[in-house]
């Protein structure tokens, strides 16, 4: 292998993992928009539903952290001791977060486009 295709492959991986922060901010973004807006018409107006979260966007992907309490709100059923107990169930976690989860993969998988890294290279110059 030659300099030059050393240089271009290496140049290809680094506009890779731009378009991965890149997309992986743009999701995080629209989680957090997505959950607040959920959460706000639900009822859900204490800055303790708020504070617990947060997201982190790298080149390898995308890492979030929740509240606990986001995962059993979630929830239709509880079971206890007396049995199961059906309740209104709030989706602020699974279904926001896994849906967003498979449009970063889609764009992930599909997105990275000659033109996306054309573009990316005229950026980079």
């Amino acid at each position: 292998m030659s300099l030059i295709e050393t240089r271009e492959q290496f140049s290809d991986s680094i506009l890779e993992k731009r378009f991965i922060r890149k997309v992986s901010q743009d999701m995080n973004h629209d989680i957090d928009q997505a959950q607040k807006a959920y959460m706000s018409s639900r009822g859900f107006e204490t800055e303790d539903w708020y504070s617990g979260r947060g997201f982190v966007a790298t080149e390898s992907g995308l890492e979030m952290t929740h509240l606990k309490k986001h995962r059993f709100v979630d929830m239709k059923t509880r079971t206890s001791k007396k049995g199961t107990n059906r309740k209104k169930a709030h989706p602020v976690h699974n279904r926001i977060i896994w849906g967003h989860y498979n449009n970063l993969i889609k764009e992930l998988h599909f997105g990275f486009t000659h033109a996306v890294q054309e573009e990316l290279r005229k950026l980079a110059d």
